[in-house]
């Protein structure tokens, strides 16, 4: 990772990890959180509008309702008796169209229980007269007989139909208001006399009173009611100023435009029955203002925060900083070799302790140089001394190599053997420059060992062989079987009798290790003295055997480690097993 490199310095580490780990991701969840809160916001501020169009369509459609049944009420009541009054009204007969007016206007309060929405029933005659109940409408009779619902009523007969209109249509009735009217145009079968052409009852509309609530409400914005086509139907707030053809031929709900370099959202609901469209327009600047100041504030006090930690960071790590390179630079001059150097402990507490230790290790290295080197001219001193001893061992070599010679020319065989033997035994002693030869040659040396023992034991013991293909050539540390044979013969034949002693030394190759096994026939060992004679506790007894026995385990071990330790095994009257386990290797390397 790019911030964790190390070739970097601290302190650019710091800041990169602290960018890459805390600010963008920090910046990341607020962008992140913003932008979902965000439409989480427009998202409840468009379902409170679908809730206030909800209530505007319920009422509307309620409204429409009411004005229809009440004008099918009205006019076929009683057998129709509504529209044979009228007709009587349809007459030059000053007194009796007065009459027939006075009777219209009994059974129009009797079958319209008296409320304060109704403004005004017409009835239309087909000689272009009309009589009208309540208050007369101001508008004039063309324009009511050339509105669609006035056609669509004439063209289905006995049908209501339903208008609207945004201004005042009677003397009583303010201007931008919305009023319901109903018409119904009679057959024959219901205006026997075939006079009336339409009856219209004209409503006052509440729906119109509470667009204007809503409107001033700012987050639920402008609302205005249109027909399917998009004229306006009622529209006090100049809502049209936003219209857009998709609200009419989109079949959309929900309309997101920008208009003048703004973004607006348009929320779109249809009335069942009359087919009228609900369509508010909000700016969307408006549904999310108080979030976007919120918005601005977090993100300035991040930013506040954040510059506050990069001055505390840079006072911090100045402190750090500064006393890591001082002791780095002390590390330098140890490393060119000066070990005079003393570093001055400054920063925090930890850093202080730090440069202490360093210090301190500086003076214990200068001081174990000087012991180590003490050391060194003790160990040549030592080494010197050792070479000038050589001449005794050497003397020794050369007196047997005579005896061997004049036994040898006196055909004293068995002094010339013997001598012979103990040659090689002794050569290999001495030879301390080589560590390690091949299991031949330790076959060798302890045959000589063998042949020394008979002697001393009157032959009351046999050794057997069984080495297997290849392992003559492997590596071995040098006398190390002549400890644990001598073990065998001196210690667990010690309590034999008439029985004859026997040793068999084993080598097997597996896997990439040699296996050396040395059993005998012997008394055997209990496992306390198992443990005794491994952990070196018989050293103290001046116990040669056993002290050769816990020094081969040591080469073991300090040469191939721990897993390459002796393993005896024993039960005490029958016999005794000693198994080494070494790498198979040659001169060469690896088998």
């Amino acid at each position: 990772m790019m911030w964790l490199n190390k070739k970097k310095n601290l302190k650019a580490s710091y800041y990169h990890t602290f960018l890459a780990l805390i600010v963008i991701p920090i910046l990341l969840i607020i962008i992140i959180s913003s932008a979902i809160i965000r439409t989480m916001m427009v998202d409840s501020a468009t379902r409170s509008i679908k809730r206030a169009q909800d209530n505007i369509i319920a009422t509307l459609g309620g409204e429409v309702k009411d004005v229809s049944l009440r004008l099918s009420h009205f006019v076929y009541v009683n057998d129709n008796e509504i529209m044979k009054i009228a007709a009587m009204t349809d007459t030059q007969d000053f007194a009796k169209r007065y009459s027939a007016t006075l009777m219209l206007s009994e059974s129009f309060n009797f079958a319209m229980v008296p409320v304060q929405d109704i403004l005004s029933a017409i009835f239309y005659m087909k000689d272009g007269g009309s009589t009208y109940m309540k208050d007369d409408i101001i508008l004039p009779d063309e324009e009511i007989k050339a509105s669609d619902w006035y056609q669509q009523a004439l063209n289905d007969k006995n049908m209501v139909k339903v208008g609207f209109y945004d201004r005042n249509v009677a003397t009583s009735r303010k201007a931008h208001t919305l009023t319901i009217v109903a018409g119904l145009s009679p057959g024959i079968d219901v205006d026997r006399d075939n006079v009336v052409e339409m009856t219209a009852l004209f409503v006052s509309s509440q729906t119109g009173n509470l667009i204007k609530e809503y409107n001033k409400e700012k987050l639920l914005g402008i609302t205005m009611l249109l027909n399917p086509d998009g004229t306006p139907v009622f529209d006090v707030a100049d809502g049209m100023r936003f219209f857009i053809p998709e609200i009419v031929s989109g079949g959309e709900t929900e309309l997101h435009h920008k208009l003048d370099g703004k973004n607006y959202v348009y929320v779109i609901s249809e009335e069942p029955v009359t087919g009228l469209l609900a369509v508010s327009v909000v700016d969307s600047e408006l549904l999310t203002r108080d979030f976007n100041r919120t918005a601005a504030a977090i993100v300035a006090v991040t930013v506040v925060l954040f510059g506050l930690f990069y001055i505390f960071s840079s006072y911090f790590l100045k402190n750090i900083i500064d006393p890591i390179h001082n002791t780095v630079e002390g590390m330098r001059l140890v490393e060119e070799g000066r070990l005079d150097v003393h570093v001055v402990p400054v920063g925090q507490a930890e850093l202080r302790v730090m440069i202490h230790s360093f210090n301190r290790m500086t003076r214990r290295l200068k001081q174990l140089i000087q012991e180590n080197e003490e050391e060194q001219q003790k160990k040549h001193e030592a080494e010197i001394r050792a070479l000038q001893s050589q001449i005794n061992p050497h003397f020794l070599v050369n007196s047997l190599n005579s005896i061997r010679f004049i036994a040898q020319v006196s055909r004293y065989e068995a002094i010339a053997r013997m001598a012979e033997a103990l040659i090689k035994i002794l050569s290999c002693s001495f030879r301390s420059n080589v560590g390690f030869y091949t299991l031949n040659e330790e076959l060798e040396v302890l045959d000589g060992f063998i042949y020394l023992m008979k002697i001393r034991y009157s032959d009351g013991f046999e050794i057997e062989y069984e080495i297997g293909e290849n392992c003559g050539a492997c590596m071995v540390p040098r006398l190390i079987l002549q400890p644990i044979v001598e073990n065998s013969i001196v210690h667990g034949f010690s309590g034999l009798e008439e029985e004859l002693g026997l040793i068999t030394v084993k080598a097997r190759l597996e896997d990439t290790y040699l296996y050396v096994t040395v059993r005998d026939n012997g008394k055997g060992m209990t496992e306390e003295e198992i443990r005794r004679l491994l952990s070196n506790e018989t050293a103290g007894n001046e116990d040669y055997v056993s002290i050769g026995v816990t020094n081969v385990n040591t080469r073991l071990v300090l040469n191939y480690g721990d897993e390459c330790a002796l393993k005896i095994r024993s039960e005490v009257g029958k016999y005794t097993e000693t198994v080494l386990r070494m790498p198979a290797e040659t001169k060469e390397g690896h088998i």
